[in-house]
């Protein structure tokens, strides 16, 4: 699967995991957007969202996640004030987890550990 691929489909897993908990999703019109997804609970409570697809690294065991985003194959800084978190979908898992923007203060990377969980609501 090219990266592409990986970008639709864990878009569709975080949208299909959001639905299951009560949530409306709405993509932006553009690639551009500085969100992937925003969220709404029934009572209007809004989440603005980068989603990511990660696989597992075997030589570290866990998966990683950067403050980054490729935009037309060009890598850019994601822009922490315009998003509530990250909701991403882990491959060998079959699972979303969700992290608060908080998670990445002070770095750039982050590491998941399989079977870490953060919810951000």
């Amino acid at each position: 699967m090219n990266v592409n691929e990986k970008g639709n489909v864990g878009l569709i897993k975080v949208m299909s995991d959001l639905y299951d908990k009560g949530y409306h999703c709405f993509t932006p019109f553009d690639d551009f957007s500085p969100v992937d997804l925003i969220a709404m609970d029934k009572q209007g409570n809004i989440k603005r969202l980068q989603v990511k697809y990660r696989s597992l690294l075997p030589s570290k065991g866990t998966y990683e996640l950067a403050a980054r985003s490729m935009v037309n194959k060009v890598s850019k800084d994601i822009d922490r004030t315009l998003i509530d978190g990250w909701a991403v979908y882990l491959e060998e898992e079959k699972k979303v987890t969700y992290l608060p923007v908080t998670i990445m203060e002070g770095k750039g990377v982050h590491y998941i550990k399989p079977g870490e969980v953060e919810e951000i609501w």
